[in-house]
């Protein structure tokens, strides 16, 4: 198991939800030997008005979230997955080799943090269904994630992301006929179309198409969705997007 740590917005029941989840567990889940979900729900005591955390009481929930993985590491041989911060409160899950224990050893670690109320579960979960269908980012928000890390990597190269550049998109098809019906709709859509190119595999009728813009995120992302959903409705997969640094 690797850590890969990553956030997203979404919404959860209906209401606004910061999602922490490590994208790193993916590959090694279900672990047939920690199959108790655990969870332990702690509520702020200043809540923003939209749900989430205020910035003063980050470093005290940052200190809650280390003493309860401490504590129940050591009690249930548990594993943080993830967590939702929702609706006035932080929600942690877990998957522990057991649930004996357990609520006594969040109420230990919890104990020195006064004024924080807090509520406890767990329920047998060998499938880790919390966590690849709640926690896990949906294809649009792996899409999202991305965009974040490819923009932080222009930042620091000093690119200026509000000025207008060539933006260079790759998606590939099943056939021939899916990836000719993709070049008519991204073509009355308003992009250009770069190259067609064909390889080995599953996915193997490869197109390039382009749109000038500027790449803030809301923008980015609007595009990249946008190419996505147009994907999906033929069978296609979207690999990627690249941009020139643009530093003035």
């Amino acid at each position: 198991m690797t850590d890969n740590w990553k956030p997203y917005l979404c919404n959860v029941n209906g209401k606004l939800a910061s999602v922490l989840v490590n994208l790193g567990l993916r590959d090694s889940v279900p672990i047939a030997s920690k199959s108790w979900l655990l969870w332990v729900w702690v509520y702020f005591q200043s809540p923003r008005a939209d749900g989430l955390s205020e910035g003063k009481e980050a470093p005290t929930l940052y200190k809650i979230e280390d003493a309860l993985t401490s504590c129940l590491s050591r009690a249930c041989q548990a594993v943080l997955c993830g967590r939702i911060t929702t609706e006035g409160r932080r929600e942690f899950y877990i998957y522990g080799e057991t649930k004996d224990g357990f609520r006594k050893a969040a109420r230990e670690a919890l104990a020195r943090f006064t004024g924080y109320k807090f509520d406890v579960g767990e329920q047998e979960d060998q499938s880790w269904g919390q966590y690849l269908n709640v926690l896990y980012p949906s294809p649009e928000d792996l899409e999202r994630i991305a965009n974040v890390d490819l923009l932080d990597e222009l930042v620091k190269k000093g690119d200026v992301l509000t000025v207008p550049r060539e933006v260079q998109h790759w998606m590939s098809f099943r056939s021939e006929q899916s990836r000719a019906l993709f070049r008519e709709a991204a073509a009355g859509s308003g992009y250009g179309i770069v190259a067609e190119a064909d390889s080995d595999g599953e996915f193997r009728f490869g197109i390039s198409v382009t749109r000038t813009q500027s790449i803030e995120q809301n923008l980015i992302d609007q595009t990249v969705i946008e190419l996505l959903r147009l994907c999906h409705n033929f069978h296609g997969d979207y690999e990627g997007w690249e941009t020139p640094v643009v530093t003035q």
